[in-house]
């Protein structure tokens, strides 16, 4: 049983430090610096993404290195970039809104970290276990 989750436990836990580093770039550059919320978490995340592509091909989806492993993997990115921003802009606008900035900040970072998560696991698991000609 154990052996079945072994995979996803160790995507979590890589997932647990890219989060880590993520998360303490879009603070320094939201909070501290003053950028724009959606900018300082693009840069969070593609921060994120290049650390998280070694650590997820080296020791998660081994079929994710080379060409076309790297090109699953981009993809996904984009699409995981795409619905991080739009997750934490909601909760930041609409969800979290009347919470005090830093609560609302780390309510609407943590929805744009959760939801990615489990979608981009299931889909690059899915994609790297279909064989392909790209």
């Amino acid at each position: 049983m154990l052996k079945k989750y072994k995979r996803i436990g160790t995507y979590l836990l890589n997932s647990v430090l890219v989060t880590v580093l993520d998360t303490a770039i879009v603070w320094f550059m939201n909070i501290l610096l003053g950028y724009d919320l959606v900018i300082a978490n693009t840069c969070g995340v593609v921060s994120g993404t290049v650390v998280g592509y070694f650590l997820n091909a080296q020791y998660v989806f081994i079929a994710a290195k080379g060409k076309r492993g790297a090109f699953v993997y981009i993809l996904t990115f984009l699409f995981g970039l795409f619905l991080a921003n739009a997750l934490i802009y909601m909760g930041n606008t609409f969800l979290f809104a009347t919470f005090p900035e830093k609560l609302n900040f780390l309510f609407s970072k943590g929805l744009s970290i959760i939801g990615p998560f489990f979608v981009l696991y299931y889909i690059r698991k899915k994609l790297y276990e279909t064989p392909c000609n790209v």
